[in-house]
C-alpha cells in the first residue's frame, strides 16, 4: 500500500430490523416514519415476517449517525432489534502491525509477522501437494472406484465472481448464479484491480481449488490445478470486488439465495465483522440442510465473521510442511485446518482462453479445499442417507462438522484448542460411520441456543481478544498484586464498574466492538489495557481516539461519565 492509498473506512449499507411479532410490517413502517423519515423502506428478509432490512437510497450514513439511528430504532415501541449493517475492511490489512511489533506478542500467543506467504518450502511445488496433504487422492481411490469424486454436489460460491478459466469452465452453473452488486444475472467477475480491489480474480481461483478437473486442462502440465470434488458443480454468487472490504449484506443475501436455488455446501473465502443479519442467513441455510464453511481470518488477530459463528465450519491454514500457517487466525472457534499457504489456483484473466496458474496463500485455499471434501462426503453418502443417519436435514451441517473434526490428523506442536481438531484428512472422513439414526453426534447449538456472539456482549468481546486472554492467564496468575483482565478493562473504559459491565455491553457493546475490530489501532492499544504489562495509558489513549472518531451519543456519554 503507498502513502497515498488511505484504507477505506466502514460504508454505512442497511439497518436489520426484528419487529415483536404481530403487526410486523405497520411496526417497521412507524418505527421508519418516526426515526428515519422518507425515502427509506423496509424488505422481508428470511423466513419470518418480523425481519426487515431497512434501506434507503440516498441516505449516506455515517458510522456515528447510523449507530445514533439504531438506538432510536431499538428505543420504538414494536422493534425487538436493531442493528446496521456495513462494509468493512478487517483482514489482511497492514495496519495490524504484526512484523517488527516491539510488544511481546508471543506472550499472547500471537505471531509476529507480516501478512503474506511463508518460506518458499520444496514440498510446496509439486502441483498437488495441498490435496495430497489432506490425503485427497486416497479418498478418491478407496472411495470412488467406478464413481466420479464430487458427482451430483453443488456447492454455493459468493466471491468476486467467476471467469471462464479453463481449468473451471466445465463446472460451473452460471446460470444459476448472481450478481449482486450489480443486480443483475451474471456474476461475472470485473477483475478490478485497483486499491482497494487488489484481488479481482479472487473467486476464480478459490473455485478452482474446489472443482478443477484432475490434472492439467492443456498439454502443459505446469498450467495444473487438482480441485478436491472436480466432478462437483459450482455457483458464483458475485458479492463484491474485494473479499477483503466484505459487503456484510451482499454476502448475507447470497447465501440465503444459494440455499433457495439448491445449493449442498456453501464456501465463504470472506470475513469480517459480526451481525445478526449474517448470523439469520447461516442459520437460514443449515436449518435446510446446507453445510456452510468460512475463512477463519488472514493477518487478523481473532477469527472473523462468518467463520465464528457455531453453525459454521472455521478453517484455518497449514504449510506444506505441516507448519502453521504464519498468517492464519486462531481460536476456539476453528473447527479445522488445512493448507493455505502456496496453494497451486487457477489465475484469471480478461482473455478466458489463457490457461495461467499460480501459487497464493490464505484461509481463503483452505476453505475452499474443505469444501471441496465436504461435497466428496455428500457423494459418497448420499444426502438422503445421512439425514436418515443423523435424524433430519437441520443436523447435515452439525454432523459434518463433528465428523470432520474427529477424523483430523492431530499434529505434534500445534496448540491445543487453536486449530480444530487438527489437519483435514479426507480419507478418514469418508472412512467414519454416519450416526445410526439413534446415536445422536455432539451437536452445536440450535438457533434458540446460541449464544449472541456478534451482538457486543463479554462473549463477542471473549472472542475478539481470546488470544489475549487465553496466554495472558499464566502471566496475571504470577503477576505480584492486583491485574487487570478483560472485564477490569472494560470497566476502565466504560467508566463504571465490573458488575455493571453486561449491562453496559447490552445497550452500547455492539458498537464498541465494531470500533474495535475495525480499526487496528484502537483494537492494539485496548490490547495493552488488558495485557500483564497494564500500561496505564492505554485505556485513555481508547477513550480518547473513539471520541475523537466520532461514536454514538450513547457510547459518547458511557465514555464520558
Amino acid at each position: 500500500m503507498s502513502e497515498n492509498e488511505q484504507v477505506p473506512g466502514p460504508a454505512f449499507q442497511a439497518f436489520a430490523v426484528k419487529t415483536t411479532a404481530r403487526a410486523a410490517q405497520q411496526k417497521v413502517d412507524r418505527a421508519i416514519s418516526d426515526v428515519l423519515g422518507e425515502g427509506w423502506h423496509a424488505t422481508n428478509y428470511g423466513d419470518r415476517r418480523n425481519q426487515f432490512e431497512v434501506i434507503s437510497e440516498k441516505s449516506a450514513l455515517t458510522p456515528r449517525e447510523a449507530w445514533d439511528r439504531t438506538y432510536q430504532l431499538r428505543a420504538h415501541k414494536g422493534i425487538a432489534s436493531a442493528e446496521p449493517l456495513f462494509k468493512a475492511w478487517v483482514t489482511d490489512r497492514p495496519e495490524w502491525g504484526f512484523d517488527g511489533d516491539e510488544r511481546p506478542a508471543a506472550a499472547f500467543g500471537l505471531p509476529s509477522f507480516a501478512c503474506g506467504s511463508g518460506e518458499d518450502l520444496a514440498q510446496a511445488k509439486a502441483h498437488e501437494w495441498s490435496i495430497e496433504l489432506a490425503n485427497v487422492p486416497l479418498a478418491w481411490q478407496n472411495h470412488f472406484a467406478g464413481a466420479q469424486p464430487g458427482e451430483g454436489v453443488v456447492i454455493g460460491h459468493p466471491d468476486t465472481g467467476y471467469r471462464r478459466h479453463p481449468e473451471i469452465a466445465a463446472n460451473l452453473l452460471t446460470g444459476v448464479g448472481r450478481d449482486l452488486v450489480d443486480n443483475d444475472d451474471d456474476p461475472q467477475d470485473e477483475l478490478k484491480k485497483t486499491f482497494p480491489w487488489q484481488n479481482g480474480g479472487h473467486g476464480t481461483g478459490t473455485a478452482s481449488v474446489i472443482v478443477s478437473p484432475r490434472g492439467a486442462a492443456d498439454a502443459n502440465p505446469q498450467n495444473a490445478v487438482s480441485g478436491t470434488a472436480p466432478h462437483a458443480k459450482l455457483v458464483p454468487f458475485r458479492v463484491s470486488d474485494s473479499v477483503v472490504v466484505v459487503d456484510t449484506l451482499n454476502l448475507a443475501r447470497a447465501i440465503e439465495l444459494a440455499t433457495d436455488r439448491g445449493v449442498d455446501v456453501i464456501s465463504i473465502s470472506m470475513g469480517g465483522v459480526g451481525s445478526d443479519r449474517l448470523h439469520d442467513a447461516v442459520v437460514y441455510a443449515t436449518s435446510r440442510g446446507v453445510i456452510v464453511l468460512a475463512a477463519a481470518g488472514n493477518c487478523v488477530r481473532f477469527v472473523v465473521f462468518p467463520a465464528a459463528y457455531d453453525e459454521v465450519v472455521a478453517v484455518a491454514a497449514c504449510d506444506a510442511e505441516r507448519g502453521i500457517w504464519k498468517g492464519s487466525s486462531r481460536g476456539r472457534a476453528v473447527d479445522i485446518t488445512a493448507p493455505g499457504d502456496r496453494v497451486w489456483h487457477a489465475t484469471a484473466n480478461a482473455n478466458d482462453a489463457l490457461n495461467n496458474v499460480s501459487q497464493g496463500s490464505g484461509t481463503s485455499y483452505a476453505v475452499a479445499t474443505v469444501a471441496g471434501i465436504a461435497a466428496l462426503w455428500l457423494a459418497k453418502h448420499g444426502r438422503n442417507t445421512i439425514i436418515s443417519a443423523c435424524g433430519g436435514k437441520e443436523r447435515i451441517a452439525p454432523t459434518f462438522s463433528q465428523l470432520v473434526r474427529d477424523t483430523a490428523t492431530p499434529v505434534p506442536g500445534w496448540p491445543s484448542g487453536q486449530f480444530g481438531g487438527g489437519l483435514v484428512n479426507a480419507d478418514a472422513l469418508l472412512s467414519a460411520q454416519l450416526p445410526n439414526g439413534r446415536t445422536v453426534p455432539t451437536l452445536a447449538p440450535t438457533a434458540t441456543q446460541h449464544v449472541p456472539l456478534g451482538r457486543g456482549g463479554l462473549t463477542t468481546f471473549g472472542q475478539l481478544f481470546e488470544s489475549t486472554v487465553r496466554s495472558a492467564q499464566p502471566l496475571l496468575a504470577a503477576a505480584p498484586g492486583p491485574a487487570k483482565g478483560l472485564d477490569d478493562g472494560l470497566a476502565d473504559l466504560l467508566r463504571t464498574s465490573a458488575d455493571k459491565v453486561p449491562a453496559d455491553l447490552g445497550q452500547v457493546g455492539q458498537e464498541l466492538a465494531f470500533y474495535l475490530a475495525t480499526d487496528p489501532e484502537l483494537y492494539r492499544r485496548f490490547e495493552d489495557a488488558v495485557s500483564p504489562a497494564q500500561d496505564d495509558d492505554a485505556v485513555d489513549d481508547v477513550r480518547k481516539q473513539l471520541l475523537e472518531k466520532g461514536v454514538s451519543d450513547a457510547l459518547q456519554v458511557k465514555l464520558s461519565r
